[in-house]
């Protein structure tokens, strides 16, 4: 699991406040390039399509999350036929469960 912990607690310490401006943000930014999502064997692989735009707003999402879940390791994948970028999330145990709930859940919803 590389760098991480195994033992480091994962929780997000974001306040109310900040987490509602932050569900507004990920609906504004990454919800029209939402694709889909995948749990995988420490956390979830969320899909974007492959634009410029979609690239940017997904690395201003990862260095936003940098600093309220430090606990998680993330990687932004683009190869060809750069049709998707992917934000791979991992880390300890409940990483799946907390971006599934606090990411992909509320892209979901958005994007019905």
């Amino acid at each position: 699991m590389s760098q991480h912990d195994s033992e480091s607690e994962v929780t997000c310490t974001l306040t109310e406040e900040q987490e509602a401006k932050g569900r507004e943000e990920i609906r504004a930014r990454l919800v029209e390039h939402y694709l889909g999502s995948e749990d995988h064997e420490s956390g979830v692989v969320v899909r974007f399509d492959g634009t410029d735009t979609s690239l940017e707003a997904l690395a201003e999402f990862t260095a936003s999350e940098l600093q309220c879940c430090s606990f998680a390791a993330y990687e932004i994948t683009v190869s060809p036929p750069f049709e998707e970028t992917r934000l791979t999330v991992s880390g300890p145990d409940g990483t799946t469960e907390l971006f599934r709930n606090g990411l992909v859940d509320r892209l979901e919803v958005a994007s019905a």
